[in-house]
């Protein structure tokens, strides 16, 4: 049987974000760097068996892993000095017992301590605008470039063919269909690679409209629902797509669930300014199985980047709820 430890290696080791891996008993089983880099540890294998729980846990006294909300806590660092954090946890359900993941940032407690650095010091939001810059970028050069290309291209097979004309297909004739047909599949395959990295809609009509088209596209129910009345900051609408995109192929590609249900509404109680909340509930089993690490990496990666929290909660009556909060800058 696969251990937690060797599931989450790669996953883990590629996301920006400090985070390890516990089994049932709460211990350490596998460190990404950047959790030993945050705790001041020369190898994440000095982290290997200690007690993973942040200090103030809820749970400090339970063997279960729960889902609670979004908190902060206290890590020992190797010098024995406490660091403040915020952390979140994704319960992980496995043949072989519980195990969960722990994401952290550092956040200003007590001792005046400041969130984590992104790395090489770039500005989170700078590094989200760059990210999500990218792939609107890539996007355009295929749309405007290859895909403009291809449609011409099929254009002049098309007319080719016409002049050659004849009851009877020639040789060259049917080297000429052969040639459109594949034109065609690849004029459809780079529209389709378009749309993944980055989908015109987003861009043209925002990510209210954006949702509702790639709903339309899940094999199962989806419902969306939200009251976003004006377009967000670009790396927000990329990014919350991306990630709400990740968690519905989580649900049904990993999860097997039925239906799923899209929230995404600005919360005009938070302060100063209003914080995007997103959830994706569906009615899949549990977190932990097949390719869900992968897509919870992934949605925790985006969250990180937009400097947000995330939860994850599973009831065998409910299904599973994530649950993310991304700050809005004006």
């Amino acid at each position: 049987m696969t251990s937690i430890a060797a599931e989450l290696r790669s996953i883990l080791e590629a996301i920006e974000q400090p985070a390890w891996a516990v089994d049932a008993d709460h211990r350490v089983s596998y460190a990404n760097p950047r959790a030993a880099a945050l705790t001041g540890h020369d190898s994440p294998s000095d982290l290997l068996g200690t007690d993973g729980r942040p200090g103030g846990h809820p749970g400090a006294r339970s063997r279960h892993h729960a889902a609670p909300s979004h908190r902060c806590g206290t890590l020992t660092h190797a010098d024995g000095s406490l660091l403040h954090v915020e952390w979140s946890l994704v319960p992980l359900a496995r043949p072989d017992g519980e195990a969960a993941v722990y994401l952290f940032r550092t956040s200003a407690g007590p001792s005046g301590a400041t969130r984590e650095p992104s790395p090489k010091g770039v500005p989170r939001a700078l590094a989200a605008q760059v990210c999500a810059d990218r792939c609107r970028t890539a996007a355009g050069s295929l749309r405007h470039g290859a895909q403009e290309r291809l449609a011409s291209l099929l254009l002049g097979l098309s007319l080719a063919r016409e002049q050659l004309g004849g009851s009877v297909p020639s040789p060259g004739a049917r080297l000429l269909d052969d040639a459109a047909r594949d034109a065609g599949e690849a004029l459809a395959q780079v529209r389709e690679v378009t749309g993944a990295l980055y989908p015109g809609v987003l861009e043209l009509r925002g990510l209210t409209v954006a949702l509702t088209a790639l709903a339309e596209q899940c094999p199962v129910p989806v419902a969306v629902f939200g009251n976003l009345r004006r377009r967000l900051p670009d790396a927000v609408e990329t990014h919350a797509y991306f990630l709400i995109r990740d968690a519905l192929s989580r649900a049904v590609h990993g999860a097997g669930a039925g239906r799923v249900r899209v929230v995404a509404e600005l919360d005009p109680d938070s302060d100063p300014d209003p914080d995007l909340v997103v959830t994706v509930s569906d009615d899949g089993t549990a977190p932990g199985h097949g390719p869900e690490p992968a897509f919870l990496a992934a949605i925790a990666g985006r969250v990180a980047l937009l400097e947000g929290t995330l939860t994850v909660r599973h009831t065998p009556e409910e299904g599973t709820t994530i649950s993310v909060v991304i700050p809005v800058p004006y």
